[in-house]
């Protein structure tokens, strides 16, 4: 139920012939993990706590630097050095003190990820590394929860959706975590910190869109972002049968730590 200063709050929200009370109160009742509190899960968390979310896992490892606060905008510099993860959740609590935070400030791996991830509506993925996600991807695939992923670099962004046994996953597309020296991180060649503005509100709201089932495309594109160019496309993309995870002879069936090598790729 929501108390009628919740009602005030999320008005706005409530107004939407798609959201209505109801749609408000299944946001309320919902619970999802976002993980990483950088470029990405600055917007992606701060649209989910103003929007009403009931409970967010945030799950982050590293501490604050002067070079974040480019793009990561929900610290300030006086939080320089840090723990993101506490620090996220202070900040967002002063934005809406009706959401209930969660937090981890440990690296996702391969022997924690269950214990971390479980009993969540969704995940919302947006780490600075490859092997990161294709361990969520691998797990929440194996698990049955539905998650979005993003990665930034330069100008450009990508995003998927992804509903385990009924849509592609990760590795359809991708496969297997590239070389080290294969990507540049951001650290190597730059981003722009208003893309990952834009990228994190559009993950945001694809989750917001999932969990209110406003619409039917989540699972069947990804989405391309050039921010130099202002070309933004959407491209359907169908599972892969002989993919190593979910295809019809799959290698990869349990969580296994050689799968997720350390290599620093993607913001």
């Amino acid at each position: 139920m929501l108390s009628k200063e919740e009602i005030t709050r999320y008005s706005r929200n409530i107004l939407l012939g798609e959201v209505k009370r109801k749609g408000q109160e299944k946001l309320k009742s919902s619970k999802i993990a976002v993980i990483g509190a950088g470029g990405l899960g600055s917007p992606i968390l701060q649209y989910l706590t103003a929007s009403g979310l009931g409970t967010i896992k945030i799950i982050d490892f590293d501490s604050l630097d002067l070079t974040n606060l480019q793009r990561q905008i929900l610290f300030r510099t006086s939080q320089i050095g840090k723990s993101k993860a506490e620090i996220a959740k202070a900040n967002l609590q002063e934005l809406n003190p009706y959401v209930n935070f969660e937090v981890f400030h440990e690296k996702l791996n391969a022997h924690n990820v269950s214990q971390i991830i479980k009993e969540v509506d969704l995940v919302i993925e947006g780490s600075d590394n490859f092997p990161t996600k294709f361990l969520v991807n691998d797990y929440c695939v194996l698990n049955d929860i539905p998650f979005i992923t993003g990665g930034i670099l330069g100008f450009e962004g990508q995003v998927l959706g992804i509903l385990p046994k009924k849509s592609f996953c990760y590795r359809c597309i991708f496969h297997s975590p590239p070389s080290q020296d294969a990507v540049p991180s951001c650290s190597e060649a730059g981003v722009l910190g208003s893309v990952a503005g834009l990228v994190g509100s559009f993950m945001a709201t694809l989750g917001l869109n999932f969990l209110l089932k406003i619409n039917c495309s989540f699972g069947k594109y990804l989405y391309t972002f050039d921010l130099k160019e202002m070309n933004f496309r959407k491209i359907a993309i169908n599972k892969n049968p002989k993919c190593i995870l979910c295809g019809k002879d799959p290698i990869i069936q349990t969580i296994s730590p050689n799968l997720y090598q350390e290599n620093i790729c993607m913001e």
